[in-house]
């Protein structure tokens, strides 16, 4: 017990990455004090977590997407693939184009997709840069995605877009909200997330 609570870090990179008064107050806790040691550890070795990455990808990936939609939209918005973009895409936009005229949806959803792209692009890169504001944009930007979905859902002061629940557009507004709703909780309960984060402009 004595050499417990005398225990200190044994090396330099250990000392400037685990506090002394923190292990102190997990002693009493044995599964926090070694998921304390494993992240300081990951941390020594420049190890990522997972969930960063898979964040980071994402977002890459939705800019990729947005971007593709928003190009084929402006150069063929009478084609069939346009018909199914307008058709589906606006689960992926969050706000209501109920009222855009039909014949004006096409140009106006590829401007909607194309700002979501550079949104998603500028998210993507400051996650990988490891800029620590991007935690709380991200949590920000996610719950409100969660938000205009209740909304949509339960017609909410007439906001939202009651269209996102019909059979055309349902699937994907359950993948985007499932997707908003594991990123907010990652960033809301991984414990010490924003060490992971050393970036500060």
């Amino acid at each position: 017990m004595e050499a417990r609570n005398q225990w200190h870090p044994v090396t330099d990179v250990y000392q400037q990455i685990v506090d002394p008064v923190t292990v102190a107050s997990l002693e009493g806790d044995p599964i926090k004090l070694v998921e304390a040691a494993r992240l300081a550890r990951s941390r020594a070795e420049g190890k990522v977590p997972f969930g960063i990455t898979a964040i980071t990808f994402i977002y890459f990936l939705r800019t990729a997407i947005y971007a593709l939609f928003a190009a084929k939209l402006l150069a063929a918005s009478d084609s069939e693939l346009a018909t199914w973009i307008t058709s589906r895409c606006p689960a992926l936009i969050p706000i209501g184009l109920g009222t855009v005229d039909r014949k004006a949806l096409p140009t106006t959803m590829a401007e909607a997709l194309g700002v979501m792209a550079v949104l998603s692009l500028g998210i993507g890169l400051m996650w990988l840069l490891r800029w620590k504001p991007i935690l709380f944009i991200s949590v920000a930007f996610s719950g409100y995605v969660i938000a205009h979905i209740a909304i949509s859902y339960f017609a909410i002061g007439g906001l939202g877009d009651p269209n996102l629940f019909g059979s055309e557009q349902i699937d994907l507004v359950v993948v985007e909200g499932a997707i908003n709703l594991l990123i907010f909780l990652y960033i809301a309960l991984y414990p010490d997330l924003k060490h992971s984060f050393r970036r500060n402009f």
